[in-house]
């Protein structure tokens, strides 16, 4: 069975962040205010490893996709 889980929540410097659980990506680090970001960055990172793709790859198409959608984050920069 697999997990569902797709982000989890840690604290460092007394602040909330918000990290993808998928390896690729782990060190992807949100505020806690960017899950929905958070959850899409997992997701994102689950299919680009079906495809072949390398986390330099989504690095560079994760803000393209958030900039399409026009999310104001700032990842979407």
């Amino acid at each position: 069975m697999k997990s569902t889980e797709q982000i989890c929540f840690k604290w460092h410097n007394k602040k909330e962040y918000i990290n993808p659980v998928n390896p690729m990506i782990s060190h992807w680090r949100f505020n806690e205010d960017e899950e929905d970001e958070a959850r899409l960055a997992n997701q994102l990172a689950v299919l680009s490893e079906k495809s072949g793709m390398t986390v330099n790859d989504l690095q560079h198409i994760f803000p393209a996709i958030l900039r399409m959608i026009k999310n104001t984050s700032a990842w979407s920069i």
